[in-house]
């Protein structure tokens, strides 16, 4: 089997045992059940800021060193605050821990991306880099698939008994945890020490060392222009190390000058921003709909989110295999993805049965799963070794960041959830809009061009 190949099935093996947390789909619940008993209001407005918040300064930390340790460190460290996360949840927990367990589960979410710097440093070949990443998220989604599955058939045969779960969750980390032990670490040297980080010394700089050298060495006669000799002076190209902060703001700085970078990032950014925001409150969502419903139906959260993401998974690794121009048609392709999912996202503020944001969000979650294969897998094919986590890394900060500010904003202003997600699709409309500009920009300078081109 191919080298590329191996450390694929890695990473998605990995990447599957790490989703396998059967509680996340029912947090909302659990936290508000008799464990905790944690009233709504502080579950939006008190429990979720705090992992936003704290996901801020995680993700800062993670996009600079990433790159720096070689990813596998913190491919290990993500499936060890896993397993915090849900034991601090176990039993009857404390506010406090309940507060400590939103801490590591933000340590979770920013550590996340290291397994795709991992994956692509070991893939020599950026044109596997689709394929690849296309199959790793496959496997989360799978992960995610199983994990909903399971929670939803163990909360039916204890009569909606969430106390279970968070025991089951742990064991899914902790095999995701020895799996990324067992990962064959990069053995090249580190990146911001690399040979490629060294800077030729001028001419003058080479004259002030010699001077230096002559003056202090006592093996030498005194220091005249006759006493040495040309043969004596080491011309031998000399170089200094770069400091590892100007090797960040130089990678940085290149990798962002690229137009097609940027062009993804954009989406990748905003998109990202509007995922995280649902991705933390959908099942608060599901929980306002039945409180304010007369139809007191059964919770089918790990039910939905199974086949949503059993579904996804499956489009996610048949876009990893697509062939198509997306420097051509990426523009089209992100604008009417973003159109599709701004106007299902803004459906949820309207309906009131809990089965039609069912099918929404089961929409949903295919629709963006299978962009952001696209869009992780078009910047990682333009960046150069030892830059993946800080470029990839950097738009989930940035996410994090607006995300917070969002949250921020719109707990002061008391903003009920369901005119919230009205807002959340309007992160996709605006995407919608800034690249339907583009498509349209492009194809009327194509036609203005030829239009003033003579036939000869």
């Amino acid at each position: 089997m191919e080298k590329w190949k191996k450390i694929t099935i890695m990473v998605t093996a990995f990447t599957f045992f790490l989703q396998i947390r059967p509680l996340d789909s029912f947090l909302t619940a659990y936290l508000t059940g008799p464990n905790v008993n944690a009233t709504l209001n502080e579950v939006t407005d008190v429990f979720t800021p705090i992992k936003l918040y704290t996901s801020v300064v995680s993700t800062f930390l993670v996009f600079l060193l990433a790159d720096y340790l070689r990813y596998k460190p913190l491919v290990v460290f993500n499936g060890m605050v896993g397993m915090a996360t849900y034991l601090c949840l176990i039993g009857k927990p404390s506010i406090f821990s309940v507060k400590l367990s939103e801490v590591f589960g933000s340590l979770v979410l920013s550590c996340e991306w290291t397994y795709y710097g991992y994956l692509f440093a070991r893939i020599k070949d950026k044109n596997h880099y689709q394929i690849a990443t296309g199959c790793v998220k496959a496997g989360a989604l799978s992960g995610q698939f199983i994990s909903g599955l399971f929670g939803q058939l163990v909360t039916y045969l204890n009569n909606s008994d969430y106390n279970t779960l968070p025991y089951y969750s742990i064991i899914g980390v902790t095999i995701a945890t020895a799996l990324a032990i067992m990962f064959p670490p990069i053995k090249r040297k580190i990146g911001y020490f690399h040979a490629d980080n060294t800077l030729p010394i001028t001419v003058d700089e080479k004259a002030n060392l010699f001077s230096k050298h002559v003056i202090c060495n006592s093996d030498l006669p005194k220091y005249s222009t006759f006493a040495v000799k040309k043969e004596n002076v080491d011309c031998k190209p000399a170089t200094k190390i770069k400091s590892p902060f100007a090797c960040i703001y130089e990678n940085f700085k290149n990798s962002y000058a690229n137009p097609v970078i940027l062009r993804w990032s954009l989406w990748h950014v905003l998109g990202l921003t509007g995922y995280i925001q649902i991705f933390l409150y959908i099942n608060i969502l599901y929980t306002y709909i039945m409180d304010v419903s007369d139809n007191k139906n059964e919770l089918l959260n790990g039910l939905i989110d199974s086949l949503a993401t059993m579904c996804a998974a499956y489009c996610s690794y048949k876009m990893g295999k697509t062939n198509v121009d997306w420097m051509v048609y990426g523009d089209t392709f992100l604008a009417l993805n973003g159109l599709a999912i701004g106007l299902l996202v803004c459906l949820c503020s309207w309906v009131k049965h809990i089965y039609l944001v069912y099918i929404i969000y089961f929409s949903y979650t295919i629709l963006i799963q299978s962009v952001f294969v696209i869009t992780i897998s078009e910047i990682a094919k333009q960046l150069k070794d030892d830059c993946y986590i800080l470029v990839l890394g950097f738009n989930a900060f940035l996410s994090n960041v607006l995300t917070s500010i969002t949250s921020l904003i719109l707990v002061y202003v008391g903003t009920s959830i369901p005119k919230q997600f009205l807002i959340y699709g309007g992160f996709f409309l605006f995407l919608a809009a800034v690249y339907g500009y583009a498509v349209i920009y492009k194809i009327y300078s194509t036609k203005t061009v030829k239009h003033f081109v003579r036939v000869p």
